[in-house]
């Protein structure tokens, strides 16, 4: 197949280097998912700080009652 051999340009830092099409796949595979990997633990970091921030909302509501408002 003749796109198996061509050769493409892939972006490093502020280089460009000519690699071939099924290096390049599977340097965008690897990056695909190594950002896939950190937007999942990222979600987590949110997930608990929310809950953080819930808890810290009751424990407020508790002591100041609706004479404050947290709701942004």
């Amino acid at each position: 197949m003749l796109l198996l051999n061509m050769s493409l340009s892939y972006q490093i830092g502020d280089s460009f280097i000519s690699l071939p099409l099924s290096e390049v796949q599977e340097m965008l595979s690897s990056s695909t998912e190594k950002i896939e990997e950190e937007v999942t633990a990222l979600e987590g970091k949110l997930s608990t700080i929310r809950e953080e921030m819930q808890g810290l909302k009751v424990e407020l509501y508790a002591r100041f009652g609706r004479s404050i408002n947290l709701e942004t």
